[in-house]
C-alpha cells in the first residue's frame, strides 16, 4: 500500500503560495510563450522520437533510454525493474523522503546509511559498504544530494559502483539536479550522466527541476537494455503507453533546450553567493555550501524540531523554507535561491526574523535523523484533504 507522504501533502499545502518562497527547489515555470508548441499534438512518429531526444540529450545508447512522467515516475519505473518484494534497498540520509515511501510500497525493505556533515556529506564507500546485505539489490542517492545540493564527483560514483557491482547491486542516481551550474553544452548535450560510468548505474532524471518544465512532467530512465525492457513492460501493464500528445510536447521541449538552459543560468547568476554571506552573518548556523545547484541545507543550533517556527513564519513574514524534517535533520531547513534578486534579498531578511540568531555559536553538526514522522507531519496528513494543490511542481 502506497503510505501518504508528510512531506509531499506538506510541500502542496505551502509551496507556490507564500510571497517570499524559498522552499521552491527547481527553476521557475517556464512561460508557454518561452516554450512555445510544437506545430503538432497527433505527429504517431513522436514516441520513437522522444526516445531518441531523451538519448541524444543524454549522450547514451538509443536502447538505454526510455520516457517517463517526470523524475518521480521514472523512479518508479527503476524500482520496479530492480526490485521485488522482500529486496532491500540501502539509501542516503538525509534523504529525500518519496525515495523510501516508493519503495515501502513495493514491498522492499529500506535501510538507510549515513552522509555525514562532518564529511561535507561526500559519499564514504567504506561506510557503504559496511551497511550493505545480502539482500541489497539496490544503492540509491541523489546527485545533486538532496537536500544539501552537494555534487558526488564521478570518482566517488565509479569507486561506489565497483563496490555495488562485488556485490551484484545495481547503484540508483536521481540525477534531476545534476546538469546545474553547467546544464547544457552549445549542442544541447548533457555530457554527464552516471549512467556513462559503470555498467551497473540506471539514472533517472527529468526537466523538471533545471529547466523549469515541471508541469509538462518529461522524464525518463536510463540504464542497461535489460532495465531498460522490465521498464517497458511496467509501463505497458500500469499505463499501455504514455500519452501521444505529451510525446510531441517533449520532442519539442527538447529542441528549445538550449533556450531553457540561458534562462537558467541567468536566473542563478549571484544568488547563491547572496545566500552564504547571509549564512556567514549568522554565527548560529551552518550550512553544506554546495558549489553548483539551487538549495542548500541550513542546520541550526537550536534543539528541536524547527518545523512549528518556519510554519509561523508564513503567516507572520510570508517567507517560507523548507522544513528540514522532512529530510531526516529537524534542527535544519533547505534554503533555495530562485527568487529574483531583491525578493530572495528581502526574503533573507525576513527570515532572520523568523529564525532570530540564538547567539549561542555554530550549529552543531547532528546525524540526521531516520525517523522523522514529527507531529507537525502527521498533522499535515489531516490537513491536506482540505487543502488545494500548489500549481507549482514539487520537490
Amino acid at each position: 500500500m502506497y503510505e501518504p507522504s508528510p512531506y509531499l501533502l506538506w510541500a502542496r499545502r505551502y509551496y507556490g503560495t507564500v510571497p517570499y518562497d524559498m522552499a521552491a527547489s527547481g527553476m521557475p515555470t517556464a512561460s508557454r510563450e518561452m516554450l512555445g508548441m510544437p506545430a503538432s499534438i497527433e505527429n504517431p512518429r513522436a514516441w520513437d522520437e522522444l526516445r531518441a531526444a531523451i538519448a541524444a540529450y543524454n549522450d547514451v545508447p538509443l536502447g538505454e533510454s526510455i520516457a517517463a512522467l517526470g523524475t518521480s515516475h521514472a523512479l518508479w519505473l527503476a524500482y520496479a525493474a530492480l526490485l521485488s518484494p522482500g529486496d532491500e534497498l540501502l539509501l542516503e540520509n538525509p534523504f529525500y523522503e518519496p525515495m523510501a515511501l516508493k519503495a515501502r510500497a513495493q514491498g522492499v525493505n529500506v535501510v538507510h546509511f549515513d552522509r555525514l556533515a562532518s564529511d561535507g556529506y561526500a559519499l564514504d564507500v567504506a561506510r557503504i559498504a559496511k551497511a550493505m546485505t545480502t539482500k541489497t539489490r539496490v544503492v540509491a542517492i541523489t546527485n545533486l544530494h538532496n537536500p544539501t545540493g552537494v555534487r558526488a564527483s564521478d570518482d566517488s560514483l565509479r569507486e561506489l559502483a565497483a563496490m555495488c557491482a562485488k556485490r551484484k547491486a545495481t547503484l540508483l542516481v536521481d540525477e534531476v539536479y545534476a546538469p546545474f551550474d553547467g546544464l547544457v553544452d552549445a549542442g544541447g548535450v548533457f555530457r554527464k550522466s552516471a549512467r556513462k560510468l559503470a555498467p551497473n548505474i540506471v539514472a533517472v532524471s527529468s526537466l523538471t527541476k533545471c529547466f523549469g518544465l515541471g508541469l509538462e512532467r518529461i522524464g525518463w530512465v536510463l540504464g542497461p537494455p535489460s532495465v531498460i525492457e522490465r521498464a517497458s513492460q511496467a509501463v505497458t501493464l500500469t499505463a499501455g503507453m504514455l500519452p501521444l500528445s505529451h510525446a510531441n510536447l517533449a520532442v519539442h521541449a527538447f529542441s528549445r533546450i538550449g533556450t531553457l538552459a540561458d534562462r537558467a543560468r541567468k536566473v542563478l547568476a549571484g544568488k547563491r553567493e547572496l545566500v552564504e554571506a547571509w549564512v556567514a552573518s549568522r554565527p548560529d548556523l551552518a550550512w553544506s555550501a554546495p558549489e553548483e545547484g539551487l538549495f542548500a541545507l541550513v542546520t541550526t543550533s537550536r534543539r528541536g524540531d524547527i518545523t512549528p517556527a518556519i510554519e509561523a513564519g508564513i503567516a507572520s513574514h510570508g517567507v517560507l523554507v523548507t522544513a528540514g524534517a522532512f529530510f531526516g535533520v529537524p534542527n535544519g531547513f533547505r534554503i533555495s535561491w530562485s527568487l529574483p534578486v531583491e525578493k530572495l534579498e528581502e526574503a533573507l531578511t525576513r527570515l532572520d526574523a523568523v529564525l532570530p540568531s540564538t547567539s549561542k555559536g555554530p550549529a552543531p553538526k547532528a546525524k540526521a535523523k531516520v525517523k522523522s514522522a514529527t507531529a507537525t507531519q502527521k498533522a499535515a496528513k489531516k490537513q491536506s484533504a482540505a487543502t488545494p494543490r500548489s500549481k507549482r511542481p514539487q520537490g
